[in-house]
């Protein structure tokens, strides 16, 4: 257990880190979006302020996951981290059903804006940090085998396509494809979604005690090679 316990407190550099990242491409993106009249990057920086909330969840998910076993929790706060997991999912499901919902609504209503370059730019950056983000983040969560961190770097890398794509449409959008800014902010909502409905899936499949086949078959080859 004192091992698990240290293993989480490793993981929790991941969290700090994304918590950091989406602090700082979060404002960036909203302030940017809202002044280049960019639909894409501002439901990208929307996308990141909730995941900024999600990653202080996960994080206080894995702190309490540390706390040894009372009399209320025999077998101690484990499961505290798939909680936080699912609270993410949550979390991801509001934000994509509302960025989803204002994309629909600027097409049917025709409120197309033409969006400035430098939208563009600030998605290019954006992204090459959440890759790098997501690189840290997937190493961690496997090394110190974190449920909770690999579900945020799978956030991590849908939030670096979600930039590379709002960067992508703000470019081609000067070509008299504006309405083309718009469309991919429908597409980073349902992005959203199904990266929401897999952590959603994941982290109620572990609270559900469920457990993966492939997982068990191999520690047990592991356990007979070594007692072997």
């Amino acid at each position: 257990m004192s091992k698990r316990s240290a293993e989480l407190k490793q993981a929790e550099k991941g969290a700090i880190v994304s918590i950091i990242a989406y602090v700082i491409l979060a404002v960036l993106k909203l302030g940017i979006g809202s002044y280049a009249n960019s639909k894409a990057l501002y439901a990208d920086g929307l996308n990141n302020f909730t995941d900024t909330i999600a990653s202080v969840a996960i994080l206080i998910g894995l702190r309490l996951s540390r706390k040894p076993a009372d009399n209320e929790h025999r077998y101690g706060h484990w499961k505290a981290e798939n909680v936080a997991s699912l609270l993410t999912s949550l979390v991801m499901f509001v934000v994509g059903f509302e960025v989803l919902k204002n994309a629909v609504e600027s097409l049917i209503h025709k409120n197309i804006q033409q969006p400035e370059p430098i939208a563009a730019f600030v998605g290019i950056f954006s992204a090459i940090v959440m890759y790098g983000v997501y690189l840290y983040n997937k190493k961690l969560g496997e090394k110190y085998n974190s449920s909770s961190l690999i579900a945020v770097s799978k956030d991590n890398f849908s939030d670096m396509l979600t930039s590379l794509g709002a960067a992508i449409a703000v470019f081609t959008a000067a070509f008299q494809l504006a309405w083309l800014d718009t469309v991919t902010a429908l597409i980073i909502a349902l992005i959203i979604l199904k990266t929401a409905f897999d952590i959603f899936k994941e982290s109620t499949f572990y609270l559900s005690d469920g457990f993966d086949k492939e997982k068990l078959v191999l520690k047990q080859a592991n356990f007979q090679i070594q007692s072997g």
